[in-house]
C-alpha cells in the first residue's frame, strides 16, 4: 500500500530523525541542554541501526540499499543541519557565522554522498574502516562546545565555535583512514559525551548570547 521498506532497523533511523528534529524544537525555545540530550538520542539511534540492520541475513540488495541510503538522508538533518541550528538558535547567526554553517552541512553531505557510493562498490557489505570522519562526530562537537559557554566569555566563545565547526568539517572530507569503532571505542567515546551531558544538566543554564 505504501512505498519504502519496513523493518525494525529502519525504524530506529526514523526515530534518530524525530529526535533530531525534536533537538531543533527545543533550541528554537532556548532550551540548549535538552537539545543536546535529543540530539544525543539521535546519535545513540545511528549506532545501532546498521548492527540491528545486519542481523537480518534476509534483505534483499534493494532493502540494503535503501537502508543507507535512508540512513544517510536523516544524518544529514541529524548531524548536519541540526548542530548548525542549535547554533543559530544560541546566538551565532552573523553572516560569516551563516557561511561557516553552509560549509559544514555540504562538507557533512559530500562525506556522506562519498560513504554511499564507497558502500554500493563493496555491495552494501558493513566496512572495516571510513574514509574521512563520520558526521555523528558532529554531537560531541556541539555539546563541548555547548559546555564552554557556561565557563568562557562571549567573545572568546565565539571564535571557539567558529573554529569548531570548521575543523570538524574538513575532517569530514580530509581523506584518512578513520578506524570503524570497536565496543571498547564505542563506550569510550559513550562516556566522554555522557560526562559533558551531565555536566551540562549540573553547572546550570548555558549563557545567551
Amino acid at each position: 500500500m505504501f512505498i519504502g521498506y519496513l523493518s525494525l532497523a529502519n525504524v530506529v533511523t526514523l526515530s534518530g530523525l524525530v529526535f533530531s528534529v525534536t533537538s531543533c524544537f527545543l533550541a528554537a525555545n532556548g532550551n540548549f541542554k535538552f537539545a543536546v540530550y535529543m540530539l544525543f538520542l539521535a546519535c545513540i539511534c545511528d549506532a545501532f541501526d546498521g548492527k540491528i540492520a545486519r542481523m537480518n541475513k534476509n534483505r534483499t540488495p534493494a532493502e540494503r540499499f535503501y537502508g543507507v541510503q535512508l540512513d544517510s538522508l536523516c544524518d544529514v538533518i541529524s548531524f548536519g543541519v541540526t548542530p548548525c541550528f542549535i547554533a543559530f538558535s544560541l546566538g551565532f547567526k552573523g553572516w560569516f557565522d551563516v557561511i561557516i554553517y553552509c560549509f559544514f552541512i555540504i562538507c557533512g553531505v559530500t562525506r556522506l554522498a562519498y560513504f554511499n557510493t564507497l558502500s554500493n562498490q563493496n555491495n552494501g557489505k558493513a566496512m572495516k574502516s571510513y574514509r574521512g570522519m563520520p558526521i555523528p562526530m558532529s554531537t560531541m562537537m556541539i555539546t563541548f562546545l555547548i559546555l564552554l559557554t557556561t565557563f568562557i566569555g562571549p567573545n572568546v566563545t565565539h571564535w571557539l565555535f567558529r573554529l569548531g565547526f570548521i575543523a570538524t568539517a574538513v575532517l569530514f572530507v580530509l581523506n584518512i583512514k578513520v578506524r570503524k569503532p570497536n565496543t571498547r571505542r564505542s563506550l569510550i567515546l559513550l562516556s566522554v559525551e555522557s560526562v559533558m551531558l551531565i555536566l551540562i544538566l549540573v553547572i546550570g543554564p548555558c549563557l545567551t548570547y
